[in-house]
């Protein structure tokens, strides 16, 4: 790693807290004053998604697999399990870290998506699943 503090004076280093956040905040509310400006100014001439008035965006797609999985029974057991196994799945996934001993360095996690394929698979086919149902008219 590179050290940036190197060949500085103090009087040039200014601390990270209250001046980097203060600069992400300043932008994140600038890119949300652009976005609420732009929905204001142009609006989209057409509805982009036919979808129930009563049915906010984000629960479109539990609305639109509730309308495909007719019986409630299997729909709210695969409710229940795929919410528990959003929950649980850091506890799965590290099961084979616990049961090595704490001295050997060999277990330490690997948290890039990318180089975990099963775990990759998964998301990225939740991802186009929840996209193909809202486009989906039951």
């Amino acid at each position: 790693m590179k050290d940036y503090t190197k060949d500085k004076n103090p009087e040039k280093l200014e601390p990270f807290f209250p001046n980097e956040m203060f600069r992400h905040i300043i932008v994140a509310c600038f890119l949300v004053i652009v976005e609420l400006a732009a929905v204001i100014v142009l609006p989209l001439p057409w509805k982009f998604i036919d979808k129930p008035d009563h049915i906010p965006w984000f629960l479109l797609p539990v609305y639109r697999i509730r309308n495909l999985i007719q019986h409630d029974a299997l729909f709210i057991a695969l409710f229940i399990s795929s919410v528990l196994l959003f929950i649980l799945w850091p506890f799965i996934t590290d099961r084979k870290r616990r049961n090595i001993s704490s001295f050997n360095d060999s277990h330490k996690r690997n948290n890039n998506l990318w180089q975990r394929p099963i775990l990759f698979s998964i998301v990225i086919t939740a991802i186009i699943f929840v996209i193909t149902v809202c486009f989906i008219n039951p």
